[in-house]
């Protein structure tokens, strides 16, 4: 499932659960962004701890953080057309990974979200690929997998496909997907998530369902939220059509709370 990135296969993703976009961007201006975030915008070098994966991250949607800006810009052309239409992100960030990664899913809504995922080192079964179930984002497959009791634990017996990858490598992936990562150390990633514009009453529920259970309001990500925001300025007042339609959900409202909890644990 590995493709140029002259067009993506959207039926491949629909059946697969991902592809990938061989050699999509240029990695190295986008590590070297991805090295001075991550030393500018966390202050404790302390990794969170959430359902066993092991982390840090810091959003990357600021002025400071021009490629990244231009890399989710690309990345939801490429969504839309596997959506049919007008996509929302979540938020670029750069994440730090750490250790092995438990078989989880990113989602359980009955919405369809896509993450655009790129790693920063050459990586295979032996030192953290990402691992997928094709497939398993069909409700019937997922729930067959959860049956099994393998959720949550690490585990390189279930049958799998290991998406091997290089620096410039762009994957997109159904947030239904099973997958997991094992035998890695620190991992570098940078990923946004998108969801089509809501066309209905159902749609717009659990869309903002959705940015709720992202943005939940007890949530401290760990890094600087002023220098840092979920959506800085150059974001708000960039003139792009999903600045106006997250902003109709209430999806800032609920990132400005989430910030604010992350600045009152910060005094306390």
């Amino acid at each position: 499932m590995d493709f140029k990135p002259a067009s993506v296969p959207a039926d491949m993703l629909r059946t697969f659960g991902f592809v990938v976009m061989r050699q999509f961007f240029d990695a190295d201006p986008l590590a070297d962004e991805i090295d001075r975030v991550m030393l500018e915008g966390l202050p404790s070098q302390n990794a969170m701890d959430y359902h066993g994966i092991r982390f840090q991250y810091v959003p990357m949607m600021t002025a400071e953080t021009p490629v990244s800006l231009s890399l989710l810009d690309r990345a939801g052309a490429l969504v839309a057309t596997v959506l049919g239409g007008s996509v929302l992100p979540t938020r670029a960030k750069g994440v730090r990974y750490i250790g092995n990664t438990p078989w989880h899913t990113d989602s359980e809504l009955p919405i369809t979200s896509i993450g655009c995922i790129a790693y920063f080192d050459s990586l295979n079964a032996e030192n953290g690929a990402l691992r997928v179930i094709p497939g398993s984002h069909y409700p019937e497959y997922g729930d067959a997998i959860r049956a099994l009791g393998t959720a949550g634990e690490t585990t390189n017996a279930l049958p799998s496909h290991v998406i091997e990858t290089e620096p410039g490598d762009l994957i997109l992936m159904d947030e239904h997907l099973f997958h997991a990562s094992s035998g890695g150390t620190i991992r570098r990633q940078w990923r946004v998530d998108y969801l089509r514009v809501p066309i209905d009453a159902d749609d717009a529920r659990h869309t903002k369902t959705y940015f709720e259970n992202l943005y939940r309001v007890d949530w401290d990500g760990g890094y600087d939220v002023d220098r840092y925001p979920s959506y800085g300025f150059a974001w708000r007042n960039s003139g792009r059509a999903a600045v106006g339609q997250l902003e109709e959900l209430g999806v800032y409202d609920l990132a400005a709370k989430q910030e604010a909890f992350t600045r009152s644990r910060k005094r306390s």
